[in-house]
């Protein structure tokens, strides 16, 4: 059994006779005479008798009818949907970054897409190295946002751009007037951790442990966000990316960190799989969002006093 026949069934059904349905799928009278009797031939029973010139359905003909109906209608609503996937008219969209990155590099980009495509559907989960790192090698989600390196099995990782850290300080604070700030201007202030989990963690330990400044760790933030949060009620200072910084306008004074600490960003995606025409629009415009962001080094940071 063909679908061909069960449209072929439907066109007479509509309009009462093989000639004007065959007007209707463009086809000729015969064609549409060979489909609905091929159609009684494999099911083994009448589908239409004919009455006053008109094809009527059979008890029978009613019931394969109302079957090939929900077939047919399950065929076309797949058509549209593959229609509405196309133009992007539909569609979904899973991506997991680190905190940080969430807030500071994926808002513009998603407002972006809705715009210009309403009806489709994204979903961000915020997550640590370990949660991306199994989650896009095991395809939960279609895209990742860390900071590099990563390395994971099962796992493609594509490089997005680069920043330099900036050191974040409350407005009047006695560095806030420093073109730029060192290690060794924070020895004996009060200084604000990240989360250990997280790369920038990891490389401001090592880089004040290079230059033998002491720091006063008073408290230990779980993001850039949360240290910037912080820094805005004078509690500490804080090394943090730039882009979440500026997020906090005048609250904060971000002043750029000598010597540079720069932090590299990159997407990662499932290894093997096909991106959907959504995710390639996003990780386009993605990378044209972010492109101001990334710089050879440290720039001058606008004065937020």
């Amino acid at each position: 059994m063909k679908l061909r026949q069960l449209e072929a069934m439907r066109a007479v059904v509509a309009r009462g006779t093989t000639t004007h349905a065959a007007d209707l799928l463009g086809l000729t009278q015969s064609a549409v005479s060979r489909l609905v009797m091929q159609l009684e031939a494999e099911l083994g029973v009448g589908v239409f008798e004919r009455r006053h010139g008109r094809l009527l359905l059979t008890p029978e003909g009613q019931h394969v009818f109302d079957i090939a109906q929900r077939v047919l209608d399950g065929v076309d609503q797949l058509g549209a949907t593959a229609r509405d996937v196309r133009t992007l008219r539909s569609g979904a969209l899973r991506i997991i970054s680190m905190p940080a990155l969430a807030l500071g590099l994926l808002p513009d980009t998603i407002g972006r897409v809705l715009r210009s495509y309403p009806d489709v559907k994204i979903a961000v989960d915020v997550g640590w190295r370990p949660d991306l790192e199994q989650g896009i090698a095991m395809g939960r989600y279609d895209l990742g946002l860390a900071t590099l390196p990563v390395s994971q099995e099962g796992t493609d990782i594509e490089p997005l751009c680069a920043a330099d850290a900036v050191c974040a300080l409350p407005p009047g604070h006695a560095l806030a007037s420093r073109a730029e700030v060192t290690p060794e201007d924070l020895a004996g202030v009060s200084f604000i951790s990240i989360d250990p989990r997280t790369m920038l963690r990891f490389r401001t330990d090592e880089l004040f442990g290079r230059a033998g400044v002491r720091r006063t760790l008073a408290i230990e933030a779980q993001s850039s966000l949360m240290a910037c949060a912080l820094v805005t009620r004078g509690l500490g200072v804080a090394i943090v990316h730039p882009f979440i910084a500026a997020t906090f306008g005048s609250q904060v004074v971000a002043r750029p960190f000598k010597p540079a600490l720069r932090l590299e960003y990159g997407l990662m995606f499932p290894s093997g799989r096909r991106r959907s025409l959504l995710a390639q629009v996003f990780v386009e415009w993605f990378r044209e969002d972010v492109t101001g962001i990334s710089a050879p080094e440290n720039g001058d940071h606008a004065d937020s006093e």
